[in-house]
Parts: structure tokens; sequence; C-alpha cells
């Protein structure tokens, strides 16, 4: 069976979500590396929010999953 291709929304809104749950989204690094990441991905922050709005309980879920956080 071939691999999922990865939903890119799925990647920034998973970047973002982790660092608003530490609550460090003020955090010059991860704004540096955000913006980035909106520019090559050709997305932007209002799209983000979006689909963290629609999917945040399933991100979330990965992100316990991963470790990244607590349940």
């Amino acid at each position: 069976m071939p691999a999922r291709e990865a939903d890119p929304l799925d990647g920034a809104a998973l970047l973002k979500l982790t660092f608003v749950l530490q609550g460090k989204e003020q955090d010059p690094g991860f704004r540096y590396v955000y913006r980035g990441v909106l520019q090559d991905l050709g997305l932007d922050d209002a799209a983000v929010e979006r689909h963290i709005a629609a999917h945040g309980e399933r991100l979330r879920a990965i992100l316990v999953t991963r470790g990244v956080i607590r349940a």
C-alpha cells in the first residue's frame, strides 16, 4: 500500500500548535521558522488557523502520540 502523502497544512498546523500549547508562539525562533514554512508551502497563517479549528482534536492526538505534548 503506498504511503499517504503528507498534508502541508497538517505540518504547518502541527508546528504552530506545538508552540501555542507550550505558550511559546511569540518566541523569535518559532516566528522565524514558521514564516519560512508558510512561505515554502505557499500557505498563510489564516489557512493554518482554520485548519487547526477544523482538525484540532486530531492534531492534538498526533502530538500526544509523538510524545510532543501530554494527554
